[in-house]
C-alpha cells in the first residue's frame, strides 16, 4: 500500500469547490472557510501541509505541492490568498489577505511574522485619514527570518528580511534588509544568493542526493541529478534538472521521501505542472 500518498484530513473545510493533491495533511483544529460562510474554492497540493489550530477564512486559499503552514497561522481576508509550492511558515503567521495576497514559489516566513495588506480602523466620519487596501506579491525564494512585519509593499524575488524587520519600503530583488524601520543592509551583509555556475549547483545536488542515500540505501538508483534531462530516461527514476530547476514527478516512494526530507532546503517544482500561480503579475 502508498500510505504515504493517502491525504489525512482531520480539520474542516467548508467550500463549495475542494481540490486536493495527494498525501495533504491537514491537522486537528484547523478551520478552512468563507469570511462569511463557505470559501469558493480550497486547493491543496501535492504533500502540502496545515498545522494544528490554523484559521484561514478567505474567498479562495491555495496551498502549493510541499508548502507548510506551521500550527496557529491565521489567514484571513476579501480577497483570495494563494500561497505557492515549496514555501514553509513558521508557527503563528498572520497573512492578511484584505487586499489580495500572492506568495510565489520557494518563499519562507518565519515564527510570529506578519504580513499586512489592509490599514483600517480608524473613523471615516471623523476625518480619519488611514484607511486603505492593496494587492501584494511576495517574489520566489523570499526569505523573511521570524517575527517580522510587512506592510503592503513589493518584496523582490530572493530578497530577505532579516529577524525582527519592520518592512514598509519595498523589497529589492536579492537584497537583505534589517531593523525597525527595516533598511538595506546588502552592502554589508551581501546577498542572500551567490551565483553558482550549472555545474557548481550539480555538484552541490550530487552532494545532497548521496548524504540521502547513505541513511536510505534502498532508494539507490532511483533519483538522479542532471544539469539538463536525458534524452532516453531510466523509467522509475525521477531526474532532477538544476538548469530547469524542475524535476520528473513520479511519485515513488523515493522521490516522495527525498523531497519531504529536503525542501525547503532544495527547491524543486515538477517539470510537467504549470506554474502555481502562473499568469499572475505584481502591481
Amino acid at each position: 500500500m502508498n500510505d504515504y500518498l493517502e491525504n489525512r484530513i482531520l480539520g474542516k473545510i467548508d467550500a463549495e469547490e475542494i481540490i486536493l493533491g495527494k498525501g495533504v495533511v491537514v491537522e486537528h483544529g484547523v478551520t478552512i472557510t468563507g469570511k462569511q460562510g463557505p470559501a469558493k474554492r480550497v486547493r491543496l497540493g501535492d504533500f502540502s501541509f496545515i498545522g494544528k489550530n490554523s484559521v484561514i477564512m478567505t474567498p479562495q486559499f491555495e496551498l502549493g505541492d510541499y508548502s507548510k503552514l506551521h500550527s496557529g497561522a491565521f489567514v484571513h481576508g476579501e480577497k483570495p490568498a494563494r500561497i505557492g509550492r515549496n514555501c514553509w511558515f513558521g508557527g503563528n503567521v498572520i497573512l492578511d489577505s484584505m487586499g489580495g495576497l500572492d506568495i510565489d514559489d520557494n518563499v519562507g516566513i518565519g515564527a510570529h511574522s506578519q504580513v499586512w495588506t489592509h490599514i483600517q480602523f480608524g473613523d471615516l466620519v471623523e476625518g480619519s485619514r488611514f484607511y486603505s487596501k492593496k494587492y501584494m506579491f511576495i517574489g520566489r525564494d523570499a526569505w523573511l527570518v521570524g517575527h517580522c512585519i510587512l506592510s503592503p509593499v513589493k518584496v523582490g524575488e530572493k530578497s530577505m528580511a532579516m529577524v525582527g524587520s519592520v518592512v514598509t519600503r519595498d523589497m529589492e530583488p536579492n537584497h537583505i534588509y534589517a531593523g525597525v524601520p527595516a533598511k538595506d543592509i546588502s552592502d554589508k551583509m551581501g546577498f542572500q544568493f551567490e551565483m553558482r555556475s550549472n555545474e557548481e549547483k550539480l555538484q552541490k545536488l550530487m552532494e545532497v542526493i548521496n548524504s540521502f542515500l547513505q541513511k536510505k540505501p534502498e532508494y539507490k538508483g532511483q533519483l538522479q541529478a542532471c544539469i539538463d534531462y536525458p534524452l532516453m530516461p531510466k523509467k522509475g527514476v525521477s531526474y532532477f534538472s538544476v538548469l530547469e530547476r524542475t524535476y520528473t514527478q513520479n511519485y515513488t516512494e523515493a522521490e516522495v521521501s527525498f523531497l519531504k526530507a529536503h525542501t525547503p532546503l532544495i527547491k524543486f517544482c515538477p517539470r510537467d505542472k504549470e506554474r502555481w500561480l502562473s499568469g499572475v503579475l505584481a502591481d
